[in-house]
């Protein structure tokens, strides 16, 4: 069995709390909180640290931050946020990051707060540096010294280390061949987001021979996919749950996305999540469908969480 997480999201800080402890007693294996300007969410370090207290197993972490440009996350600071919520958490932090997405909608959402949004190229090379300095930062006992296209550190002292030694786990969201390409580099574990089994199996494989070029193993490297999931009742019509989801989202009911939803009882579940397995998954984050209400949440997990 796929080890489950669940992503949330939003700015109900009383729904949070229910939630997060909800899911942590459930046996939830992660849970994520969004990072970004958008309405949708409070301040995702923040929240971190209020997530790391309430909750007392699930590994915790954002379901991404982003580190494209020094004005959204200079490395410098996220190595001293990761530090902190590592401490509250008891070294239960994921530090997750992720690339950005390759449309206008996402620059015009980072440039109308006066944040720079790179290219796409320019955006990867830029995470690649970051990840050497924050695990620089991390692991260095003396001052730490980096000179590199974007940032210069001379004698940087970050104090105190982490928990979790040499550091929290990175995991890199990455979908084109560039990012992968850096994530076979340097990550300790990638998520694709909104895949079918078929399309995530391409990428595991490109990214496999990409590990394999590196001298890494695959074995211990964490390979999650990010779905959204409609968990029925047994007996009860999907039909109805999908419309639903699709007037919620804005999109039409043949729209791509929904090939990719977990949606139905327990048995189809189950069955596609074999499928995902099959492809190479060792994790799910799930963005349950009625979130913050807890049905889905408490659903799935009676039917199919083992603990």
């Amino acid at each position: 069995m796929l080890a489950i997480g669940v992503q949330t999201w939003g700015t109900d800080v009383a729904a949070l709390r229910r939630y997060w402890k909800l899911a942590d007693d459930l046996g939830y294996a992660r849970i994520t909180y969004g990072d970004g300007l958008g309405v949708w969410t409070h301040d995702g370090w923040t929240m971190l640290g209020a997530l790391a207290v309430l909750t007392r197993r699930a590994r915790i972490g954002p379901a991404v931050t982003y580190a494209f440009d020094a004005s959204s996350h200079h490395p410098s600071w996220l190595a001293k946020r990761a530090v902190a919520v590592d401490h509250l958490s008891d070294g239960r932090l994921d530090l997750r990051l992720g690339v950005g997405a390759e449309d206008d909608a996402a620059a015009r959402g980072w440039s109308r707060f006066g944040i720079r949004y790179p290219p796409a190229g320019e955006r990867i090379e830029t995470l690649e540096e970051t990840i050497q300095v924050i695990r620089g930062l991390w692991r260095t006992a003396v001052g730490f010294d980096h000179r590199g296209p974007r940032y210069a550190l001379r004698d940087a002292r970050l104090e105190p280390k982490p928990i979790q030694h040499p550091g929290p786990l990175i995991w890199i969201a990455a979908m084109g061949p560039r990012a992968l390409a850096v994530t076979a580099r340097h990550a300790d574990g990638w998520e694709a987001s909104y895949v079918t089994p078929e399309g995530f199996a391409a990428r595991w494989q490109r990214l496999n021979d990409q590990l394999h070029a590196e001298g890494r193993g695959a074995d211990a490297f964490g390979r999650s996919v990010e779905l959204d999931a409609i968990v029925t009742k047994t007996g009860e019509a999907l039909g109805p749950r999908l419309a639903r989801f699709c007037a919620d989202r804005g999109i039409a009911t043949d729209h791509p996305l929904l090939d990719t939803v977990l949606a139905g009882d327990g048995d189809a579940i189950v069955r596609r999540i074999a499928d995902y397995e099959s492809a190479g998954a060792t994790d799910l984050m799930l963005g349950f469908a009625d979130f913050p209400e807890t049905g889905m949440l408490e659903s799935f997990a009676a039917k199919l969480l083992v603990r």
